[in-house]
């Protein structure tokens, strides 16, 4: 066990230093591929064999997640019909270890005479593939990590290391930002981040507990657990919102012996504000369009459990934590 791990540090070496080759062999072509990619009017079509195709696949999905429109086509499944995907100014990018598999150079052959978008290569220096590029990228001819050179390791992880940090250096070309990102990632936990308004959670309409500041006690009380949000919200004459009474307020005024059934709404409010002991409710209201994540940050900075939604001053909906955290915030 102890030799497994004294191998795997030196596999995770040997793929630390092969990152330093491939940053080495970085030159303007590779700024020439960010331009070409960031500048297509149509997709970018991402091929490659064996290995080879699956860091391709999942370039396809890293592209298309930061907002660049490709797709993964076989190169043996596009010399048999999948070409018909090309269109003009489609672009390509071919991957491929030693550039020497035909079917991929076949396909970027084939590509050239269908599409006017450029092909961009990444192989080894000096590959056939290569010939067919427009732009060609390359990784370092290094040996891969197992003991026969033989399973395709340290070149997997070279190539889809060009292939992220091109989608990225894409991505900021095209100035997307965590908003755009968020609309490929609805959802994900960024895009709820990002995407979702405390709108689309607030509890309204007649579930919303409201009274006015001259209600009863008793009507307090009632609204209070008709509801079963354990709090209400108070209203002055105009319908404008005054403040929230909850159920622990009532429990503490009791606790401290209060006259409560001889007190209105308003004065049940009026003694049961926060002491020095708690920091102030700094945004205990916002509107239906902000962000829910926003009202999350908030009601921890706060040390509250929910936040009333008011428009024109009226309340109209109530959000609490338990609700965003259980949409995933």
């Amino acid at each position: 066990m102890v030799d497994d791990v004294k191998r795997a540090s030196a596999m995770l070496a040997t793929y630390a230093k092969a990152m330093h080759r491939t940053a080495d062999l970085l030159n303007p072509e590779f700024q020439r591929a960010v331009d070409a990619i960031a500048s297509l009017p149509s997709i970018l079509v991402i091929t490659g064999l064996g290995k080879s195709g699956l860091v391709g696949q999942k370039a396809a999905a890293t592209f298309s997640s930061t907002g660049t429109r490709a797709t993964f086509v076989h190169p043996v499944e596009a010399l048999h019909g999948d070409l018909g995907i090309v269109e003009e100014h489609t672009g390509m990018l071919a991957i491929s270890k030693s550039g020497g598999n035909e079917e991929t150079i076949e396909f970027a052959r084939q590509f050239k005479q269908v599409a006017r978008g450029p092909v961009i290569t990444l192989t080894e220096p000096n590959s056939r593939l290569e010939q067919q590029a427009d732009v060609a990228l390359h990784i370092p001819k290094l040996p891969e990590i197992d003991e026969w050179n033989l399973a395709p390791t340290t070149s997997t992880m070279t190539s889809m290391g060009i292939c992220d940090v091109l989608a990225i250096c894409v991505q900021q070309q095209k100035s997307l930002t965590a908003e755009d990102f968020a609309q490929f990632h609805p959802h994900g936990t960024l895009g709820r981040r990002l995407l979702l308004q405390v709108g689309d959670l607030m509890i309204s309409g007649s579930a919303l507990p409201i009274r006015p500041l001259h209600a009863t006690f008793s009507e307090v009380i009632y609204e209070i657990s008709s509801k079963g949000l354990g709090l209400v919200l108070l209203v002055d004459n105009s319908g404008s919102y005054h403040g929230l009474l909850t159920d622990g307020d009532i429990r503490r005024l009791m606790e401290r012996k209060e006259p409560i059934t001889e007190l209105n709404a308003s004065e049940c409010f009026r003694l049961s504000r926060r002491g020095d002991d708690l920091p102030p409710v700094t945004h205990g209201s916002s509107s239906a369009q902000a962000k829910a994540i926003d009202c999350l940050e908030q009601m921890q900075e706060d040390e509250i459990t929910s936040i009333v939604i008011l428009e024109e001053s009226r309340p109209i909906g109530l959000v609490r934590m338990q609700d965003l955290v259980a949409a995933g915030l």
